[in-house]
C-alpha cells in the first residue's frame, strides 16, 4: 500500500480533533525530547515545527468556513500569537520550552 493510500484511509478514520490531538502529541513529544538536545539545529527544527503547527491552526481559524464559535476562535488566535512570540523568545535564548509544552498539553486535554 502506498503512503498516499494510507493517508486517504487515515483521513476517513480520524476526525479533525483526533488529527489535531495526534499532531500536537507528536510535536509535544519532540519538544520534550529537545529539552536535552545539544545539537542546536535539531533543537530549533523542533521549535519551528511547533510554530508551523500553530501557524496551521491560525490559518484554519481565520477561514470563513471555520465553524468554531467566534469567542473560542479569538481565544485560540490569541494563543497562536502568544506561541509566535514565545517561539521568538526561545530562538533568542530568552525562554525555554516548558511553557510551549504546557500549552500544547492543555490544548490536547481540551481535544480529548
Amino acid at each position: 500500500m502506498s503512503y498516499a493510500a494510507y493517508g486517504r484511509i487515515q483521513n476517513r478514520v480520524e476526525n479533525g480533533r483526533q488529527i489535531e490531538y495526534r499532531l500536537l502529541g507528536q510535536v509535544t513529544g519532540a519538544l520534550i525530547a529537545a529539552q536535552n538536545e545539544s545539537d542546536k539545529r535539531k533543537f530549533f527544527d523542533v521549535v519551528l515545527w511547533n510554530q508551523r503547527v500553530w501557524d496551521a491552526f491560525f490559518h484554519d481559524l481565520v477561514e470563513p468556513e471555520n465553524r468554531l464559535p467566534d469567542p473560542l476562535k479569538q481565544k485560540i488566535i490569541s494563543l497562536c500569537m502568544w506561541v509566535r512570540r514565545e517561539t521568538d523568545a526561545i530562538i533568542d535564548g530568552k525562554s525555554g520550552l516548558d511553557d510551549l509544552i504546557s500549552v500544547n498539553r492543555n490544548i490536547m486535554d481540551g481535544l480529548r
